[in-house]
């Protein structure tokens, strides 16, 4: 099992990561990956979303199935077409208004008591938030 994203420096090329169903407790040493544009840190332990703020190439993000509880520093992440948040901790949707390019919006399975701060996101084809508070 990974604990720790490591050993990625020399790795400039790189366009996709699946790190999904380990023990990372840190989103780290990414910030240098500016080609990224698939993230999976699915099913690991991370409980803040940090250090993604210079992968603006991004269109795919995954983080499901974490200890997140609040959704922050994704602002940046404008090209994001699919946001993945589902089976975390999240009580309220917010610092999302600006990634106009999303079509997915994944949450399910939070602590969601409504839906807002989506009203921006008008190329969303598909919002999944089923088992939460709502």
């Amino acid at each position: 099992m990974i604990k720790k994203i490591e050993g990625l420096e020399n790795n400039l090329a790189l366009e996709e990561i699946e790190l999904y169903d380990n023990r990372i407790r840190h989103i780290e040493n990414l910030s240098h990956l500016h080609n990224l544009v698939f993230l999976d840190l699915s099913y690991n332990r991370i409980r803040e979303i940090q250090g993604l703020e210079t992968l603006t190439g991004l269109t795919k993000l995954y983080l499901s199935a974490n200890r997140i509880r609040k959704m922050e520093n994704l602002s940046t992440l404008v090209n994001l077409t699919i946001l993945d948040v589902g089976d975390n901790k999240i009580r309220k949707i917010e610092g999302i208004e600006n990634l106009t390019n999303l079509t997915e919006f994944h949450a399910a399975k939070n602590k969601l008591t409504k839906i807002e701060g989506l009203g921006t996101l008008t190329n969303l084809v598909l919002i999944a938030c089923q088992a939460n508070f709502i």
